[in-house]
């Protein structure tokens, strides 16, 4: 091979290879995982496996009806925080006017390197005579 096409051939491998890197520096993705009421009716203790790539983000999206006094707990466990990390919970509102109507509350965690975690958060009533631990969601997060 002369020299010519082999510079051609180093040339063309160098730009192939940023090529094969994408999957690497692909852009953070979103990942959402909902439950509804009838999910909740059926099971006291929900679960879900949930893989992710670091940088990714986790959306939990979980039945609730404050007009209950039922609530989920808003800081939910990890069990190791550097894999995943809570950046936010909201309660949302029902789109139904109606009242007693059911809404949610959404959970936003962040996947932050490599590794294994579960998060935790319960349903329950806080205040003193309160019932406690009506319902579980519980998910295992895998981030590579």
């Amino acid at each position: 091979m002369n020299r010519l096409a082999a510079t051609a051939v180093a040339v063309a491998t160098m730009l192939a290879l940023p090529g094969c890197a994408h999957a690497d520096n692909r852009a953070p993705q979103s990942t959402t995982v909902e439950v509804s009421y009838d999910d909740l009716l059926n099971q006291k203790n929900v679960s879900r496996q949930v893989s992710l790539v670091a940088g990714d983000t986790l959306r939990v999206v979980l039945a609730s009806n404050a007009s209950t006094g039922y609530q989920w707990t808003a800081e939910a466990q990890i069990s190791d925080r550097g894999v995943l990390t809570q950046t936010d919970h909201q309660t949302v509102a029902p789109t139904d006017a109606k009242p007693g109507a059911a809404g949610t509350e959404v959970w936003t965690f962040d996947a932050i390197k490599p590794g294994s975690a579960t998060l935790t958060t319960t349903y329950g009533q806080p205040w003193p005579g309160g019932t406690k631990d009506a319902w579980t969601f519980s998910a295992a997060v895998s981030v590579r």
